[in-house]
């Protein structure tokens, strides 16, 4: 029998069986689609990530944390000022600025996590920064009401606050906080303005859910702390990060007394780091999302063996007529194969374009980015096809082996 035949023959039986071939379809229609609403999710965040940590760092590449070496990645980037090493001072910040030639500006930053912020009747606990004045040009921040930290209010220790836009939604309704009383730790602050929109950290986490003050502020009234957490460097020269990177441990191991790089109190980092951490993060999310993606392509399998196994039982008169006019045991496992692959393959060509729209709907209605990507077509093609032969095996081969004689006794 020809291929045409073959594919003619698996058509006629899908068509002449509607409700059952939808049923087989089902499954993989939701995990195709699953899967590229998943990798569009998983793109999208990526590039949004990537920018905006590109375009936080790009005004200062280099940080120096308060951290200890071996604490992790992700510890040392959102580390409070209560698990740091607290030998982190504003004088090594002068002493960076004063020694190192090619640093134009830096910013010590004091931090705090799970701090419980209150407004009214409404709660949470947010992380809460103490800066000065640069840090809103060194970490690129702007602001979509209110006004900036300024030198007043950090020479004054005034308890005036920033927040971010989750703080803004959260506690305040999405209304205007300005001027509005926040307190944190109890204390009371007014708000003088709203940070712009950030988006998702590297580790995971919400840039919009922070609380910036007055690094005197921080230090004198609320949490009674000098050592900083970090300190954010701007190079005059970025093409010379690494050489000036270099410079800094070292002028920091010379201040700190360190002799042997593995009792660092510090750590130095990149721009190009945090970048290349976002991105990992980003991938490895969008794995675990896609494994789960495809365990419901496999239970989509499942379901169309079981209902072709069904089929098999139904369609058995069928399988002995044809027999007996001269279908080989080969042409039976064929047409059954066939309708199995036709089956997941109408089933991913549906579930891409669905999975396509979501991806496209999605920024539009919610904040969560999408990116299509043709990649996601192509798996989605692998699956199906793979899903098709794999789970197609069984029925197909139940259906040779029939005896054509008992086949057409069958009632």
């Amino acid at each position: 029998m020809t291929t045409a035949n073959v594919l003619r023959t698996a058509w006629k039986a899908m068509a002449n069986n509607k409700l059952r071939s939808i049923l087989m379809m089902l499954g993989v229609v939701i995990g195709i689609a699953a899967l590229t609403v998943i990798m569009a999710v998983g793109a999208g965040t990526k590039q949004k990530l990537e920018q905006s940590v590109s375009e936080m760092f790009a005004e200062a590449p280099v940080t120096v944390l308060a951290r200890k070496l071996g604490s992790g990645f992700g510890r040392g980037s959102e580390a409070s000022v209560e698990n740091v090493p607290t030998t982190l001072t504003r004088e090594d910040a002068q002493a960076i600025l004063d020694q190192i030639a090619n640093v134009e500006d830096v910013a010590p930053t004091q931090r705090q996590a799970q701090v419980p912020v209150k407004y009214r009747d409404a709660s949470k606990s947010t992380m809460v920064f103490g800066i000065l004045p640069q840090w809103q040009q060194l970490r690129n921040y702007d602001l979509t009401a209110g006004e900036f930290i300024d030198d007043e209010d950090v020479n004054a220790a005034k308890r005036v606050c920033l927040v971010g836009q989750t703080i803004v939604d959260e506690l305040f309704g999405g209304t205007s906080p300005i001027g509005e009383t926040l307190r944190i730790e109890d204390t009371p602050f007014t708000v003088k303005g709203v940070l712009a929109p950030k988006g998702t950290s590297p580790m995971a986490g919400d840039f919009d859910n922070r609380v910036v003050i007055p690094l005197s502020t921080f230090s004198r009234r609320l949490f009674n702390v000098n050592h900083m957490s970090q300190i954010v460097v701007a190079l005059r020269d970025p093409s010379a990060l690494n050489q000036t990177a270099g410079e800094i441990e070292a002028l920091m191991d010379d201040r700190h007394g360190i002799r042997n790089p593995s009792d660092r109190d510090f750590e130095v980092r990149k721009a190009e780091q945090v970048v290349a951490f976002a991105g990992q993060t980003s991938r490895l999310l969008t794995i675990f999302l896609g494994i789960v993606a495809a365990i419901s392509l496999i239970v989509g399998g499942v379901v169309i063996m079981n209902i072709m196994l069904i089929s098999v039982g139904e369609r058995t008169q069928e399988i002995g007529l044809r027999r007996a006019v001269g279908a080989s045991q080969r042409d039976i496992e064929r047409q059954f194969r066939t309708e199995a692959l036709l089956v997941t393959l109408i089933g991913g060509a549906v579930g891409v374009a669905i999975g396509a729209l979501v991806g496209f709907l999605l920024p539009t209605v919610s904040q969560v980015p999408a990116t299509f990507s043709w990649l996601a077509v192509l798996l989605a093609a692998v699956f199906s096809i793979g899903v098709g032969m794999l789970f197609g095996v069984q029925p197909a081969r139940r259906a040779a082996r029939l005896n054509p004689v008992e086949a057409l006794r069958t009632e």
